[in-house]
């Protein structure tokens, strides 16, 4: 079940809100624009397939099948 899609550089990823707290939102989008100029979060967000929220991480899942946990407390 996607809830919605975050729009950065020229991806459109889904997103699901697993945490369910009203916040979470906004405090991983204020992490991604913290993140924009760092080099290796720009690699993973390439190959990332979807994101997971938590109530205080994010986990990117690639698509190779790997995970990337982004911690945005």
């Amino acid at each position: 079940m996607v809830n919605d899609v975050i729009l950065f550089g020229k991806r459109a990823v889904p997103i699901e809100n697993r945490g369910r707290k009203a916040g979470t939102r906004q405090k991983f989008d204020k992490r991604v624009r913290e993140l924009a100029c760092d080099l290796e979060f720009r690699r993973h967000w390439k190959r990332t397939s979807r994101v997971e929220l938590w109530s205080d991480a994010a986990i990117l899942k690639l698509d190779d099948g790997t995970k990337y946990y982004l911690n945005i407390s």
